[in-house]
C-alpha cells in the first residue's frame, strides 16, 4: 500500500512538473547557465514549476487565420464594438498617436487597428503563463520547436533584463504579449520606452505599445503616405502595376467575400503588416478596422 501511495505522489509530482525532467531540459539549463549566465537553481526551479498545456498545442495547431474562411474572420475583427472601442481609444491617446505618426510614418488608425486585433486596446493580453506556452511549444511541438525554443531563451533574457517576474507573466497560447502581443524576440528587439519614464514597458503603458507598434512596423518596411492595399481585378496585376510605379515588391490576393471573388494587391505597407502576423488575413482584417477608425 504504501508503495502505491509513494508511486502516486511521484507520478503526479512529475506531471506536474515534467519540464525539469524533459529530455531537453539539460541542454536549456546548459546553454542559459554557460551562454547567458543564468543561476543554475533559478532555471531548475522555474522548470520545476512550469507546466505542459496541451490545450497550447491544440490551439497553435488550428488557428484561425488558416482554418476560417474570410467571412468568419472579418465577422470577428470588423464588428461595431470593436470599431466603437477603437475610436475612443484613439481619442484617448490622440497626442502619442499623433507623436507616433509624425515619427514613424505610420498612420494612428493603423497603430490602433493591430492594438485592436490583437488585444481588444489592451482589454484582453492572454491568459496562458508565457513559460507554459514556451516551453510546451519548445520542447513538445516539433513543427515549430526550433523557432519557440529560441522564444523560450529570449523570454529568460527579456523577464531579467526588464525585472519581469517569469513564472506569472501571461500572454497569448503562442507566447506573445502586452497591448501589441510582441513575442520574446521582437520584445527585445523592438519595444521602446515611449512614456519617457526609462523602461519599455508593454503591459501596462499605452504609449510604450503605441511607439513600438509603430516602430516595428517602420523598422520592417513601412512606407510613409504609402498605401497598404489596391483593389484589381482577375489576371490583371501586372497590367496594373508595373516597375515604374515605384513599388519594390506587392502580393496578388483574392479572398471570398459574401460568395464573391474580390482581388486585391497588396503593396510594401500591406507586407510590412504581415511581418508582425503573417496572414494575409490578418492584413487585412487590420487594413478593414483601420479604414473603419478613420474619423
Amino acid at each position: 500500500m504504501k508503495k502505491l501511495i509513494f508511486t502516486l505522489i511521484f507520478t503526479v509530482s512529475y506531471l506536474q512538473s515534467d519540464y525539469l525532467y524533459h529530455p531537453e531540459a539539460k541542454t536549456l539549463i546548459n546553454e542559459l547557465v554557460n551562454e547567458h549566465g543564468f543561476d543554475e537553481s533559478f532555471v531548475k526551479d522555474v522548470l520545476l514549476n512550469a507546466e505542459k498545456k496541451q490545450k497550447i498545442i491544440d490551439s497553435i495547431s488550428k488557428p484561425a487565420e488558416f482554418t476560417w474562411t474570410w467571412d468568419r474572420y472579418k465577422k470577428l475583427f470588423i464588428e461595431e464594438k470593436r470599431i466603437k472601442n477603437g475610436k475612443l481609444f484613439i481619442n484617448e491617446n490622440l497626442t502619442t498617436l499623433q507623436k507616433a505618426e509624425k515619427e514613424f510614418g505610420v498612420p494612428k488608425e493603423v497603430i490602433t487597428a493591430i492594438i485592436g486585433v490583437e488585444t481588444r486596446y489592451g482589454k484582453i493580453q492572454g491568459n496562458y503563463r508565457v513559460i507554459d506556452s514556451l516551453l510546451t511549444l519548445g520542447f513538445d511541438y516539433p513543427r515549430r520547436s526550433k523557432f519557440f525554443r529560441k522564444e523560450l531563451v529570449n523570454f529568460f533574457l527579456l523577464t531579467r533584463e526588464n525585472e519581469l517576474d517569469i513564472l506569472n507573466i501571461k500572454g497569448s497560447y503562442a507566447g506573445a504579449m502586452g497591448y501589441g502581443q510582441f513575442i520574446s524576440s521582437s520584445y527585445r528587439a523592438y519595444a521602446i520606452d515611449y512614456d519617457g519614464d526609462g523602461n519599455a514597458d508593454l503591459f501596462n503603458s499605452v504609449d510604450d505599445a503605441i511607439g513600438s507598434v509603430a516602430n516595428y512596423l517602420y523598422i520592417h518596411g513601412w512606407k510613409r503616405e504609402g498605401e497598404i492595399v489596391y483593389e484589381t481585378f482577375p489576371n490583371n496585376v501586372r497590367k496594373v502595376f508595373k516597375p515604374s510605379d515605384g513599388l519594390s515588391k506587392f502580393i496578388p490576393l483574392s479572398f471570398n467575400e459574401d460568395g464573391k471573388d474580390i482581388n486585391f494587391i497588396g503593396d510594401d505597407n500591406f507586407i510590412a503588416i504581415t511581418k508582425y502576423n503573417i496572414s494575409h488575413f490578418y492584413a487585412m482584417a487590420v487594413y478593414h478596422l483601420s479604414e473603419e477608425l478613420k474619423i
